[in-house]
């Protein structure tokens, strides 16, 4: 043992310090296994009892142990056998001057992850203890200093949340707008919007005019503020998907993410059609899902919505409800029977066997999808008197509130699934027509918004009193509502379906009680309809 002892001594003395530091930073050099056999005192890797009794015998000593100095570089070893008590002063500069190149040198060539042996496979803090001892240190005040500094880079990685945006702190600026031409003849008005759920893009459906995707203008990703002076952007369809006919519905992938290009895609269904996937980033279509029905002929889906896992999509038909498995496309899938068309869908986070369905009576039924279809609902909401359009369900500690609006309905109710006999809260707004007027919701049930027929966003303190807020942003129908999901931005949609041209009567004449006839009203002067079928983007922190 001595001799094996001196042999690897001498052996060390003859490497070049160049070579001794390359060799200890390489980790697929293992010295504890060599040196702990030869040498009790020669180890490189220190647990943590050891570090602390070392750190005790160095306040006691006011000097280095002889154990910290194995672990200093030989450099500095032998600057401290040459000086003496008289050139003491003057070398302690020149000492800190190595130590600090030393440890900028050690900081860019050691990474972080290869100081660690054993660690979790998930786990991403390094240990301090090997951070400290692998750190060249020169004497007990910059060894503190060193381990202060391993405490900082340890725990320098931590997460910073971000505050949320606050809304409607100032008055709304419009950052883009998106124009479509209309005539009598071909009426493209919009119907609603939506934004993806990472916030790069919104889809528009256009009525005769399939879907368009606008991106994000860039310079408002990172934005904290936007000054009125800002000049107006231009959103130009980044993607169209020219489909025929009506699209009754569409929804994201609830996991969408650029960065991702699998899973950036929707589904929409129209008329005559079954479910179809489109792709986000050139508009090709991807898969179907199709829906049968007794004679085998193709069903269009009334409506739509992912589970929030996104491994199921559920589509409301006339007579039933239909789950498909996302990934396995074509006809496979699972058949609800229910008694009425299902015309939205929604569900909660805090129950997801469960599944909300509004229909075009005016009701709203919840159903427990573990539960046979002959069981039925397990309760029923009234309250509106048409035909529900649209269901959502608050996000966050609020996941059990539940708004619904309805066509030809002044009313949006809000309910708590916990305890649903009456509605907890009413809300007012201006629905004349069977169009889907759209809804939305701030994250953690702050604010809520909703267009209305004429033109007007209501905008509603969720957490204030309550009181109405209306903004005449549209000269027609406010369609569609959507806030951005990280961003203090609205975006809104205008445009609805005219009535115009001439009835088909020509001289005819009214009779008044004595017989005689009426003045013809003129017919031929044809109505002055003003078209707003637009898409805009607004600035409201």
């Amino acid at each position: 043992m001595d001799d094996s002892a001196a042999n690897l001594s001498t052996s060390m003395c003859d490497v070049e310090e160049q070579d001794l530091s390359s060799a200890l930073l390489n980790k697929n050099v293992s010295f504890s296994s060599t040196m702990v056999t030869s040498s009790a005192d020669l180890s490189f890797s220190l647990s943590e009892a050891e570090i602390c009794k070392l750190k005790q015998n160095i306040d006691a000593n006011c000097r280095p142990s002889e154990d910290m100095e194995l672990s200093i570089p030989e450099k500095n070893s032998s600057v401290q056998e040459k000086t003496t008590l008289e050139e003491q002063a003057t070398l302690d500069e020149e000492t800190t001057l190595d130590e600090a190149s030393t440890l900028e040198e050690s900081e860019s060539v050691i990474n972080l992850e290869d100081t660690i042996d054993d660690v979790a496979p998930h786990a991403t803090v390094p240990q301090i203890p090997q951070l400290v001892v692998n750190q060249p240190v020169g004497a007990d005040e910059d060894e503190s200093v060193l381990a202060e500094e391993a405490m900082e880079i340890v725990e320098e990685p931590a997460a910073v949340e971000v505050a949320p945006p606050e809304y409607f702190k100032g008055k709304l600026i419009e950052v883009g707008r998106r124009c479509w031409k209309s005539s009598a003849d071909a009426q493209h008005y919009t119907k609603g919007c939506y934004w993806s759920p990472d916030g790069t893009c919104l889809l528009v459906p256009i009525h005769l005019d399939g879907m368009h995707v606008m991106e994000l203008p860039p310079d408002l990703y990172t934005a904290t503020a936007v000054a009125q002076e800002r000049s107006l952007t231009s959103l130009v369809p980044a993607v169209h998907v020219p489909e025929g006919g009506t699209v009754y519905d569409c929804v994201w992938y609830p996991h969408m993410n650029s960065q991702q290009p699998d899973t950036c895609f929707w589904l929409a269904t129209r008329q005559h059609e079954p479910i179809h996937m489109w792709d986000a980033f050139d508009g090709k279509l991807r898969c179907s899902y199709s829906g049968y029905d007794a004679v085998d002929e193709v069903m269009a889906a009334i409506s739509l919505a992912f589970s929030h896992d996104g491994q199921k999509v559920y589509a409301g038909y006339k007579r039933c409800i239909k789950i498909f498995d996302t990934s396995r496309p074509g006809r496979l899938c699972d058949d609800y029977p229910v008694k009425f068309a299902i015309s939205c869908i929604a569900q909660t986070t805090e129950q997801p066997n469960t599944l909300t369905c509004g229909n075009w009576h005016g009701y709203i039924q919840h159903f427990d999808l573990r539960c046979s279809p002959k069981q039925g609902p397990l309760f029923t909401l009234g309250g509106h008197k048409a035909g529900i359009t649209q269901l959502k369900y608050a996000d966050g500690a609020a996941g059990w509130q539940l708004f619904s609006g309805a066509r030809k309905c002044p009313k949006l109710l809000q309910w708590d699934m916990r305890n649903y006999k009456k509605p907890l809260a009413e809300y007012q707004r201006h629905v004349d027509t069977n169009q889907r007027i759209q809804f939305d919701l701030t994250p953690e049930l702050g604010w809520l918004a909703s267009g209305d027929t004429q033109g007007a966003l209501n905008v509603w303190d969720m957490n204030g009193d309550g009181e109405v807020s209306a903004l005449p942003l549209h000269n027609d129908c406010c369609n569609g509502v959507s806030f951005h999901p990280t961003l203090p931005i609205l975006a809104s949609s205008s445009g609805q379906f005219h009535f115009i041209g001439n009835d088909g009567r020509k001289n005819d004449s009214v009779l008044d009680c004595t017989g005689a006839a009426e003045p013809e009203l003129s017919r031929e002067q044809p109505l002055e309809v003003i078209y707003e079928n637009a898409v805009v983007m607004w600035w409201c922190g």
